[in-house]
């Protein structure tokens, strides 16, 4: 019975800490290849991921790990995979031949950090060919378990293709694109990056909001200063609404604004969500991000290098049957977006 308070105590200490792992030194938990903080993915998938990275290690000294997380906190996940990358030292030491795969579901975001030694086999381009083909088709269908299944099982069979010798079918050649030839896609990207933030909201979309902030609706399909559109606030205490379109916030909260031509029986709505915290660039960011992925995709240029891991190249070393690497040589760079 002494334990009866010392055990709960400890618990909670742990559970106190535990989210402070994020914040300490921009690195998360890795346990085995398969690491589920976020609870979305079944044991028996999980199970047999576990055995096939292991096979793939026993086979190749490669270690490709999976991380999901709840939420990164706003930290920047690219920074959080190099770092997480580097602490595991992922990989064989003589062939740094690791790749770290992070996903953080409320933020949906994505990212796979790939090892100088198979930069090769698993190029950018590559890596966001295969997040976009086999895993973002199932997570928007928030089948996660599928998806995280069919982006492993695909890494793991080009690595073993790479080891064997067949021929990969797709050729990319990225170091043979002329600057001058690069111009026309930046501009092109830009031009798509300036309208996205031209476009229409949507009905359905979420609107971001600070208290006091004053705005006017631009929804797609509705048009205030031609039409007479119906409009009303499910919580006027938070957003209210004018006959023009017009919206202020007035204190943090939700609420729905509701939008019905006249003579039509179709309503639609924009969820305005206000918090102390501005989040009216989060829209665009998504798109921002691929474009600026793209653009250095296509630019041919090689990522920066950086030195490998900590010390002896042992790893962390010591839990559940995965050992760490000893490789630890990321490009510092690397693919994703969200879903």
């Amino acid at each position: 019975m002494k334990y009866r308070y010392g055990i709960p105590l400890l618990l909670g200490i742990l559970a106190c800490l535990c989210p402070l792992q994020i914040y300490a030194d921009d690195t998360l938990v890795i346990d085995d290849y398969i690491n589920d903080h976020a609870n979305i993915v079944d044991e028996n998938t999980e199970e047999n991921l576990n055995k096939l990275g292991y096979q793939l290690e026993q086979e190749t000294g490669a270690q490709v790990v999976f991380i999901t997380e709840d939420t990164l906190h706003d930290q920047d996940i690219r920074q959080v995979a190099y770092q997480t990358f580097k602490k595991y030292q992922l990989g064989d030491k003589d062939k740094d031949n690791g790749i770290l795969f992070i996903v953080s579901i409320e933020d949906k975001l994505r990212y796979m950090e790939v090892g100088r030694g198979l930069e090769d086999v698993i190029t950018d381009i590559k890596s966001q060919h295969l997040q976009t083909d086999y895993l973002v088709p199932y997570f928007q269908k928030e089948d996660y378990s599928t998806g995280i299944k069919e982006l492993y099982t695909q890494t793991v069979q080009l690595i073993e293709d790479h080891q064997t010798g067949t021929p990969v079918e797709e050729t990319e050649e990225e170091d043979g694109i002329e600057w001058i030839m690069l111009l026309p896609i930046f501009a092109i990207l830009l031009g798509a990056i300036y309208l996205s933030t031209q476009r229409k909201t949507r009905s359905g979309s979420t609107l971001y909001m600070v208290p006091g902030q004053k705005t006017t609706l631009n929804i797609k399909g509705y048009d205030f200063e031609a039409e007479s559109i119906l409009v009303s606030s499910q919580d006027p205490s938070v957003v209210s609404v004018q006959p023009n379109g017009e919206i202020q916030a007035h204190k943090t909260g939700k609420t729905k604004i509701f939008l019905q031509k006249p003579g039509s029986l179709q309503k639609d709505y924009v969820l305005i969500i206000v918090s102390r915290k501005d989040h009216s660039s989060r829209n665009n960011e998504d798109e921002l991000l691929e474009a600026l992925l793209w653009g250095s995709i296509l630019s041919g240029s090689r990522r920066r290098h950086y030195g490998g891991g900590f010390g002896n190249g042992l790893g962390s070393g010591g839990f559940g049957g995965f050992s760490g690497g000893g490789g630890g040589s990321s490009r510092g760079g690397g693919a994703g977006g969200s879903w």
